[in-house]
């Protein structure tokens, strides 16, 4: 799977206090798989059910790995310290 690189990334995301506001951009810190913040505002990958990044997952041979906390370090490797922008979609029920 082919990945684009740049200097922004567009997201679609919803996010909290901001709701009015028509997009937010900044340097992001992941909050877990699908959750991240960019200058205080919480925001959530639109229409992603990602594992959370406490839960396990368990391995054909029947291994404990912990699936959630490497699924939120993927997300923190692939935006790296690059600027987000992201757009409203919607606001959730934990008013991201």
């Amino acid at each position: 799977m082919p990945f684009i690189y740049a200097t922004t990334i567009a997201l679609f995301a919803t996010f909290g206090s901001t709701a009015l506001a028509e997009t937010i951009s900044g340097t992001a810190s992941v909050i877990d798989d699908d959750t991240f913040e960019i200058h205080g505002e919480r925001i959530r990958l639109n229409a992603i059910d990602a594992i959370k990044s406490g839960q396990q997952c368990f391995l054909p041979e029947g291994k404990v790995w912990s699936c959630g906390r490497d699924a939120a370090f993927a997300l923190s490797d692939k935006i790296g310290r690059r600027v987000l922008e992201c757009r409203v979609k919607d606001i959730d029920r934990y008013d991201r």
